[in-house]
């Protein structure tokens, strides 16, 4: 029997190094020391005739037979940690910190009600709202991010390779300040185009957002004054230029309630976004990320409706 011929004791040995491509942050990890672990490393790559992990500059990079690994690793230590846990999820003893790759947009939206869902349900748990990483594919393979929550049309090139649900729909406005405004009545294309703007940019490294995606489908032009990558910094900026920002209804009308701001309907066409968790495929054998993953829905589904029309704008000041 092929099992009966290695030491499945490296398995989990062999998902923390290709989780961290770390030999002393796996060497923390499993409870071994530094030179049982680089022992350990000796022996896979003897079993998968490669070395798996190489030295690039200064750190450890994972070889093409390493990045091949990570999936179907994380999937067998999902399944065996299955057959050993008890039969029935217990949620109340459940420790484990779930980490959400997302912007602040959705954190300050979801973390509030998903926060009361785990106080109620999972004492001994947390989540951890992180920035999108640059790698998000290969850490939703590993395991080091759980879910990544972020429009549904910004998600092409993880579409193929994971699971998904909608949490969410929202759609798109337009926010000026109340008193610095230079335009009166309705917000024009030509206005518009003719201002300057302050818009979110997740990174310099992951420049596709909804904004960019839905622009340029209109031919609208756009002149940035101002990037950020925290949408929770547009309403201040706002407030205190002639500056406009195209974001969610949902962050406007929540925004108005402690800034002078006023929303307006944009002036064109630009369609609504659905912001949808994304998970790696081997955690549908987790039945602790499922139950994760089942509250992020619930959190999702407990906003506050915002159906009617734009809360009314107001004169310019004199």
């Amino acid at each position: 029997m092929l099992l009966r011929r290695h030491n499945l004791n490296l398995l989990p040995i062999l998902r923390e190094l290709l989780r961290t491509r770390s030999v002393g942050r796996t060497a923390e990890i499993v409870g071994l020391s530094q030179s049982a672990v680089s022992a350990a490393l000796a022996r896979l790559r003897e079993t998968y005739d490669d070395d798996l992990l190489v030295m690039v500059g200064r750190r450890l990079e994972l070889t093409e037979k390493g990045a091949q690994l990570i999936e179907p690793t994380e999937r067998a230590c999902l399944e065996v940690e299955a057959l050993l846990r008890p039969p029935q999820f217990d949620p109340s003893a459940e420790t484990r910190r779930f980490t959400i790759a997302t912007a602040d947009y959705v954190a300050f939206l979801l973390a509030p009600p998903l926060a009361r869902l785990i106080a109620e349900q999972a004492p001994g748990a947390s989540v951890h709202f992180i920035d999108v990483p640059t790698d998000l594919g290969p850490q939703l393979a590993r395991g080091t991010v759980d879910v990544v929550a972020i429009p549904r049309d910004t998600a092409q090139t993880l579409a193929h390779r994971t699971s998904s649900a909608p949490l969410f729909n929202d759609d798109m406005v337009v926010i000026a300040s109340r008193r610095r405004r230079t335009f009166q009545g309705p917000l024009t294309r030509e206005v518009y185009e003719s201002s300057r703007h302050a818009r979110f940019r997740m990174s310099p490294k992951v420049s596709t957002t909804h904004q960019d995606i839905s622009l340029r489908h209109t031919g609208v032009s756009q002149r940035d004054l101002v990037l950020v990558q925290q949408f929770l910094s547009l309403p201040a900026i706002i407030e205190s230029s002639q500056c406009l920002s195209l974001i969610q209804r949902r962050l406007a009308i929540r925004f108005q309630r402690t800034h002078e701001i006023d929303i307006f309907p944009p002036p064109f066409e630009i369609e609504p976004l659905t912001i949808t968790a994304y998970w790696g495929r081997s955690a549908e054998w987790d039945p602790a990320h499922a139950w994760f993953r089942g509250l992020m829905i619930q959190a999702g589904a407990s906003l506050e409706p915002y159906a009617g029309e734009l809360p009314t704008t107001r004169a310019v000041a004199d």
